[in-house]
C-alpha cells in the first residue's frame, strides 16, 4: 500500500518589519532582613493564652439507705391542698377566658364570611358593568369618580 504524494504550494508572507520596542530599565532596591543568632529571623510575635476552661464539680448524690431521715422539704412551703386548689382556679379561670375567645372567634369568622360573599357580588356588578368600557372586563377603563 503506498500513500500518495501531496506537494503543497509554496507560500510566502509579505516581509513586515516591526517597529523596535525598548522596555525602560530599572533598578529594584535591595532590601536586606537582620540574621539573628539562631540562623532565622527575630520576629516578635505576640503571646496568646487560651482562656482556661470553667471548673466543674460533680453534684454529690444522694444516699438512699435508712438512717436518719433528713427533710429536704421547707416547713414555710403551705399545704398541698392549698396549692391544688389555687391551681384548680386558675385553671378554670383560663377555661372560662378561651371558652370565651372561641365564641368571639367563630363570630368574627360568620362576618368575614358574609363579607366576602358581598365582595363576590360586587366584583360580579363591576364585571357586569365593565362589559361596554374600553378594555371590557379584564382592562374596564373608566373615568376617575366613576365608584367602582
Amino acid at each position: 500500500f503506498e500513500v500518495p504524494k501531496f506537494d503543497a504550494p509554496k507560500f510566502e508572507a509579505p516581509k513586515f518589519d516591526a517597529p523596535k520596542f525598548e522596555a525602560p530599565k530599572f533598578d529594584v532596591p535591595k532590601f536586606e532582613a537582620p540574621k539573628s543568632s539562631g540562623g532565622g529571623y527575630d520576629l516578635d510575635i505576640p503571646k496568646f493564652e487560651a482562656p482556661k476552661a470553667p471548673k466543674v464539680s460533680m453534684p454529690s448524690v444522694p444516699s438512699f439507705g435508712s438512717g436518719s431521715s433528713t427533710s429536704v422539704i421547707d416547713e414555710d412551703i403551705e399545704p398541698q391542698e392549698l396549692r391544688d386548689q389555687r391551681a384548680r382556679e386558675a385553671r378554670q379561670v383560663f377555661l372560662d377566658a378561651d371558652k370565651e375567645a372561641k365564641a368571639i372567634e367563630a363570630q368574627a369568622r360568620a362576618v368575614r364570611n358574609i363579607a366576602n360573599d358581598k365582595k363576590k357580588i360586587a366584583n360580579e356588578k363591576k364585571d357586569d358593568a365593565c362589559k361596554t368600557r374600553w378594555g371590557g372586563k379584564i382592562l374596564c377603563l373608566r373615568p376617575f369618580g366613576v365608584g367602582y
